[in-house]
């Protein structure tokens, strides 16, 4: 058989890593090396000289490492065995998602909620001896596909760490997540790089671009209560327990229970109609004191109840009951 004169790349598209199928080489042979490659030459399962992008004669002077190894004589073209490892350097797009949620505990509330998240990054192998000795092995070629899958564990297994990091450093409750996307990625990005520098990687960029919650959870529900009730508190302000008064009186009324509950539901009624139309008598007189004072609030409070709904932290059906509230506060 003769002796290989030119060894050029021939992978397929998407390989990462793509080793030349001979290893009986000819010094004065042509080694042809593309933009964003590199090249390592094996030999008896070590990793020595590393050749850069261009045309390279390979003659004794340029590969000093292996001339020692194989003892390579001057002149004539010699064989040698060696295998020859091609290594992409370019920047390489992939994406990541949890398969399984991620069990984060809101430090405002502790309640520990079921997160999942999605998003993509771009790395690059800086250091293909450490890539193709750590990862690749003996294996003849590795795909994008193969990083893709060797790498995203080591993403899922800091996940949790770093978004409980965001939630911390925001100091607002979990399902606000979203609100901080940039943080959770820079987080994301630090959290993941020393994972992948030890196998001569570098994280370009990684990006968060969604965090979601299973909106059936009760953990979830209880969240979004408090939320929706400290919204209420702050937009009535003191007509908020003049409201919850009101509300007592109405389910005391409701109370279809025995005469003795009828009873105490009648005094409760008689008692709390009283309370409640001195109180509405001082709403009214407020009111009318001042009419734009109270729109201009009315207005304030609209605006971020309509946010709210916005930001999917209360439903339509309670921003409808909370917006004829404030329009019946006017």
């Amino acid at each position: 058989m003769a002796l290989i004169d030119v060894i050029k790349y021939e992978g397929k598209p998407g390989e990462i890593v793509w080793k030349f199928p001979r290893n009986d080489i000819s010094t004065f042979g042509q080694l042809v090396v593309n933009e964003s490659q590199e090249v390592i030459f094996f030999k008896e399962g070590k990793a020595l000289d590393i050749f850069g992008p261009g045309t390279h004669t390979l003659k004794t002077g340029n590969v000093p490492i292996l001339e020692k190894l194989v003892n390579l004589p001057f002149g004539g073209q010699t064989p040698f065995t060696a295998e020859v490892v091609y290594v992409n350097k370019a920047l390489i797009q992939l994406k990541w998602g949890t398969p399984a949620p991620i069990q984060v505990e809101d430090p405002k509330y502790t309640i520990t909620l079921g997160v999942r998240a999605n998003g993509s990054y771009n790395i690059k192998i800086v250091d293909s001896k450490a890539f193709a000795v750590g990862v690749v092995g003996a294996r003849g070629a590795y795909s994008q596909d193969e990083v893709d899958n060797f790498l995203r564990p080591m993403i899922v297994t800091r996940l949790s760490d770093f978004l409980a990091e965001v939630v911390l450093k925001s100091g607002e409750p979990i399902t606000r997540l979203n609100q901080h996307l940039e943080e959770a990625s820079s987080a994301g990005k630090t959290k993941i790089q020393p994972d992948f520098s030890k196998y001569g990687i570098e994280v370009l960029d990684f990006f968060v671009q969604s965090i979601n919650f299973d909106q059936n959870d009760p953990n979830f529900q209880k969240i979004q209560k408090v939320l929706a009730d400290k919204f209420e508190i702050d937009a009535l302000g003191g007509m908020y327990q003049q409201k919850r008064m009101l509300d007592i009186g109405e389910a005391a009324a409701k109370n279809e229970g025995g005469n003795a509950g009828q009873g105490m539901s009648a005094g409760m009624g008689l008692g709390m109609g009283m309370n409640m139309g001195n109180m509405m008598a001082g709403m009214m007189g407020q009111n009318n004191a001042g009419g734009n004072s109270n729109q201009n609030d009315a207005t304030a409070r609209l605006t971020k109840l309509k946010s709210m709904l916005d930001q999917g932290l209360i439903s339509q059906e309670e921003f409808d009951a909370k917006k004829k509230d404030i329009l019946n506060s006017i």
